[in-house]
């Protein structure tokens, strides 16, 4: 026994020496670290680290993204923390370890948090009506064939945790996407009215009978507010930003914080030059003068503020004493909720390998993912710039990428490639 404790002693003194030694700068008051530890105190290869962060360095050499922050932890250790290239092709500033980042659907992990804060507390059951705390669903039409049929059953929680509800984006032209740019979805001044709006839309297809990408965490944004009795973005930074430590995490970004905001880019299709695009672009989000706080696209973070909050979850709910969701609760979303006949065609139509949980999409099989490397049980989701995380319990690893760039594939599959190739 007396040496098992020597043992675990000298291993917290060796952390301690490797964290006391990394440079460290303060934002918000709050120790922001550039590099925590060697990546061998955590299992990771620093040679194959060094692929990684060639391979980026490569991607703007070749201008493909103007810059780059590349965040790794294993065993609740940051091991591998770097910046490349520049945060605005116009005003060539360098990327920092603070740079603000637009996450785009990386919100959606952070809403479902929040909402199930709020199951946890008994105010919701998961298979609820929807319509049962926001009314404006009770009576629901589908479209079918070009006609609005009546609903055969009710909207439940789960199927807006899931993207099961039968809402869709908007981003085509036909069917209930073509209503939604009608009705200007996003355009809508607040989240009260963006639910109004959608619900008397109909849905893309019955409650509960396909998968299909959508904005179900708007409305379970919307949710959040009804059964809290505030704004999302004050229930958010109440309740899960301010005790995470979570500083640079928000809807729209401060005045003395625009310096560390960067631009937006796209590649030009006829060119295929990269160039800045304006903030509304995508479904007319933007982060000044901000009304609508879309749960499913809104936020802007760090690197730092979002290995934070997956840091979390990694450790079933907690973080330096924090106790944010229970273990069950946590290791009950990151299971794919599918029901048995939805499973096979699986998220995005990959056969099954990829399932759905409460807020993430879980890897059920790894060997069918379309040849990507990874490991049963991980949980992932990326935002429409190119940003990137998941979460591996059974390495114990949490990955994030943060680029500003649409359709910002293969770059996100190499990268997933490169991490799980430094794993030791």
């Amino acid at each position: 026994m007396r040496q098992r404790s020597a043992a675990l002693l000298a291993a917290a003194l060796a952390v301690a020496a490797l964290v006391a030694g990394c440079d460290q700068k303060l934002v918000d008051g709050r120790p922001l670290v550039s590099e925590a530890a060697q990546p061998a105190a955590a299992g990771l290869v620093a040679e194959r680290l060094q692929r990684l962060d060639a391979y980026i360095e490569a991607q703007i050499d070749a201008g493909q993204i103007a810059g780059a922050q590349v965040m790794l932890a294993r065993n609740d250790l940051v091991v591998h923390n770097e910046v490349f290239g520049v945060r605005d092709l116009r005003d060539p500033k360098p990327v920092t370890h603070d740079t603000l980042w637009r996450i785009y659907s990386m919100t959606k992990p952070v809403t479902s948090v929040a909402a199930m804060m709020l199951h946890e507390e008994g105010h919701f059951g998961l298979d609820d009506p929807l319509a049962d705390y926001l009314p404006e669903y009770a009576e629901m039409t589908v479209l079918r064939d070009g006609e609005k049929i009546e609903a055969q059953r009710p909207i439940t929680i789960r199927q807006v945790f899931t993207h099961t509800a039968g809402f869709s984006y908007g981003f085509t032209h036909e069917g209930v996407d073509a209503l939604y740019r009608q009705v200007d979805l996003f355009a809508a001044e607040d989240l009260a009215a963006f639910s109004e709006r959608l619900a008397a839309l109909p849905l893309a297809f019955e409650p509960g009978s396909r998968w299909h990408y959508g904005v179900s965490t708007d409305v379970l944004g919307r949710l959040v507010e009804v059964v809290s009795g505030q704004a999302l973005d004050e229930f958010l930074a109440q309740r899960l930003f301010e005790p995470l430590g979570m500083v640079d995490t928000f809807f729209e970004v401060p005045a003395d914080k625009l310096d560390r905001f960067g631009a937006n880019h796209s590649l030009n299709p006829e060119t295929g030059e990269l160039e800045v695009i304006q903030d509304g672009t995508l479904a007319g989000i933007r982060w000044q003068d901000v009304g609508l706080l879309s749960g499913g696209a809104g936020l802007v973070s760090t690197a730092d503020d979002y290995m934070r909050f997956a840091r979390m979850l990694l450790n079933g709910g907690s973080l330096e004493g924090v106790r944010i969701l229970s273990p069950k609760t946590v290791s009950w979303m990151n299971r794919s909720h599918l029901p048995d006949e939805l499973a096979g065609a699986g998220v995005f139509g990959r056969s099954g390998a990829i399932g759905f949980g409460l807020g993430f999409a879980v890897i059920d099989d790894a060997a069918g993912w379309s040849g990507h490397v990874g490991a049963v049980g991980e949980y992932w989701w990326g935002g429409a710039a190119g940003t990137l995380f998941w979460i591996d319990p059974e390495y114990d690893v949490v990955a994030i990428l943060m680029i500003q760039r649409f359709q910002a594939e293969p770059l996100r599959q190499t990268f997933r490639t490169l991490v799980n190739a430094a794993i030791e």
